[in-house]
């Protein structure tokens, strides 16, 4: 089998259950994280260039405080960090369900009908 064929193969098979687990890996780290905690390093590109707005900076906290059960805090973060971590956990959810159907869908022996 070349590269190619591999690579489409594994956009079936691995790719979203690999998208879940890094969902759920950064979600987990968020879980982890100190929201009160010091802002050490931003992966915000506005930020990087001086800009003090970016529609999106403080929904990581946000949703940390929300995963604290912090909810004043998380609104005050960002009012968008509840439906995010709705989204994000009904994503990895979806990717999980149509990984394993896809694969018992695969597994399933060929019939002549």
């Amino acid at each position: 089998m070349g590269f190619w064929q591999q690579a489409r193969v594994w956009r079936k098979r691995g790719a979203p259950l690999t998208e879940a687990v890094l969902w759920m890996a950064g979600l987990g780290a968020l879980a982890c994280m100190d929201p009160d905690g010091a802002h050490l390093f931003s992966f915000c590109p506005w930020s990087w260039f001086g800009f003090n707005f970016c529609p999106g900076c403080g929904l990581g906290h946000a949703i940390s405080f929300l995963l604290h059960g912090q909810w004043q805090a998380s609104w005050q973060a960002h009012p968008l960090g509840g439906p995010a971590l709705v989204l994000l956990v009904g994503r990895s959810i979806k990717l999980v369900r149509w990984h394993f159907s896809y694969l018992k869908q695969v597994n399933q022996p060929y019939s002549h009908g």
